[in-house]
């Protein structure tokens, strides 16, 4: 909730509390109401901004309105509101239910009058991110907080969880961006939203959302996607019954009601407990595709349903944001991080030959584990991505891109569906840089000689990294610090102008829209960044052709 109103007297031994001076504060005010941020130097540039933590965008989703959609927080009429004190949790930390905030970032220019574009930062974790970078660009910064996992995304197919409560938190931000940002210099009508990994799903969900459409002007999508196998698809009935098993004992016969006062009345520790790992590796193997419990779903409900049907058969009628500048992307080696334990013992890979159990990139129906149609799509897939169709201990990376097309084939594809239907630009690009910041990679598989990145490894050449601050203090290396103003510059005038390489800002640098058309190009963002077409070519085309061959749309579409 916004903090109390401040008397000058309270304010005065407030500030000498933390030793700040009056130099650190920043005073915005608005009809009445004084802000309170802290004033910050940008890392590289020392360009002064103001920073405002935690501020409220939607009522406490907590007792009654746990589990609903966001309420609409009332913006106060007059007093002085401090939002200079840094707080790093999220709600994704699942620690504090009190959760629905976000920061806003400003640069602070001598024009008092100069309006910027805006940045939508969607969190996807408790780690911190702070804007630097993009601050240099004169860009404003928002970074929103929303509800994840249980709290976020229970769909109990009534009105007591309609599912997609994290993704209306998302709306709600967006439209107190909407309203407000301009007392933060921010243009309402230059708004771009960005999102990574399970955040980047929903951003690319709001492509498909008629509730987001007059909510922002472009998108960034890094790392997922509407079209990924593991969401979208309906477990809620195994949900419930599984949550009732670990909330109550698995002794008792499935009550709803009686599950609903358990969900209700537990406290987020007992709840965050309840529903880890739902589902298991025989569960996910019989499926042959990853389970999300707990992400975006179709709701059964169209009023005020952030999404109503299948994302496919939306892309079918057309009925998307088909205004919006588009810009999305992958790394190379999405999964790899996953792989830290075959990185470690190659020999492990050479038991994959007598317990693969494969994953396919797209929703369909399922096949019985071991029956004849099992085998013969098991044997095509390891046939298309292992030499003479066996794993040995010199098959990391083959295996490697095999996981990462879980990833990559479905953002393809949302590409391709999307070029077809918009009237604006997309821009896809493939990064593949490897440097000091890939801190997923380092983390993973170390110094694994593997070239390129995996899933996270753009972060910290976007934002400044908390995880990475032994780094920036120690000094970025020249090639780092490069790379960072050459990708952020691009991000940045997709924000501002939709078109990430206007007049040859950076050389002889282009970046060629993204056509459905082979082969796929992309701007490849590595040591070089240039246009390529890319060399995931092949395998999206080998997963087209199963597709078409094993799941025709007549057999699955009532699978769903």
């Amino acid at each position: 909730m916004l903090f109390p109103i401040i008397t000058l007297v309270k304010l005065l031994l407030y500030l000498n509390l933390f030793s700040w001076s009056f130099e650190d504060i920043v005073n915005l005010k608005s009809d009445g109401v004084v802000i309170i941020g802290r004033k910050l130097l940008t890392l590289f540039e020392n360009k002064s901004f103001a920073a405002f933590w935690r501020i409220p965008y939607a009522e406490p989703p907590v007792d009654l309105l746990r589990f609903k959609p966001p309420k609409r927080f009332e913006n106060p009429t007059e007093g002085v509101y401090d939002y200079s004190v840094l707080y790093e949790e999220t709600c994704s930390t699942m620690c504090d239910e009190d959760c629905l905030h976000l920061n806003v970032y400003m640069p602070l220019s001598p024009n008092s009058t100069c309006i910027s574009s805006v940045i939508v930062w969607i969190e996807e974790t408790s780690g911190f991110h702070r804007p630097d970078f993009f601050i240099d660009e004169n860009l404003v910064v928002v970074s929103v907080s929303y509800r994840t996992h249980i709290l976020g995304f229970l769909n109990t197919e009534d009105n007591f969880a309609l599912g997609n409560m994290g993704a209306k938190d998302i709306l709600a931000a967006l439209k107190w961006v909407r309203d407000n940002i301009s007392t933060f210099n921010g243009d309402p009508a230059k708004v771009t939203v960005i999102g990574h990994g399970k955040g980047a799903t929903l951003v690319a969900s709001l492509l498909i959302s008629s509730d987001a459409d007059d909510l922002y002007t472009r998108v960034i999508i890094q790392s997922g996607s509407v079209l990924s196998p593991a969401d979208y698809r309906s477990y809620s009935f195994e949900i419930a019954n599984k949550l009732y098993w670990n909330l109550n004992g698995p002794f008792d016969k499935f009550n709803r009601t009686k599950l609903y006062d358990l969900l209700s009345k537990a406290s987020t520790r007992k709840l965050v407990s309840a529903s880890e790992d739902l589902f298991d590796s025989t569960e996910v193997r019989d499926n042959q595709r990853l389970i999300n419990a707990f992400g975006p779903t179709v709701e059964k409900t169209r009023k005020h349903a952030f999404v109503h049907k299948l994302p496919i058969n939306i892309y079918k009628s057309r009925m998307t944001n088909n205004n919006a500048d588009v810009m999305m992307g992958y790394t190379n080696l999405e999964s790899l991080y996953k792989l830290k334990g075959l990185a470690k013992n190659r020999k492990l890979l050479k038991y994959l030959n007598y317990n693969f159990q494969y994953l396919v990139t797209f929703e369909g129906a399922v096949d019985e584990y071991g029956s004849k149609r099992y085998r013969k799509i098991l044997r095509k897939i390891m046939e298309f991505y292992f030499l003479n169709g066996t794993i040995g201990e010199q098959s990391l990376r083959r295996y490697a891109k095999y996981v990462s097309d879980q990833v990559i084939y479905p953002l393809i594809r949302q590409a391709r569906l999307h070029a077809q239907v918009s009237c604006a630009k997309l821009y896809l690009y493939r990064f593949s840089f490897r440097g000091e910041l890939n801190s997923a990679w380092i983390s993973s598989v170390g110094n694994f000689n593997l070239s390129g990145a995996t899933f996270g490894d753009e972060i910290c050449y976007l934002f400044r990294c908390k995880s990475a601050n032994d780094i920036y203090n120690s000094g970025v290396g020249s090639a780092e610090r490069d790379f960072i103003k050459k990708i952020t510059r691009l991000w940045s005038n997709f924000a501002k102008y939709g078109n990430p390489t206007p007049e040859a800002q950076l050389g002889n640098v282009h970046w060629d829209p993204f056509l459905d058309q082979f082969p796929f190009r992309a701007l490849n963002l590595g040591p070089k960044i240039k246009m390529v077409d890319i060399p995931e070519q092949k395998r999206i085309e080998f997963w087209d052709e199963l597709g078409q061959e094993f799941y025709p749309e007549n057999e699955w579409k009532d699978e769903l």
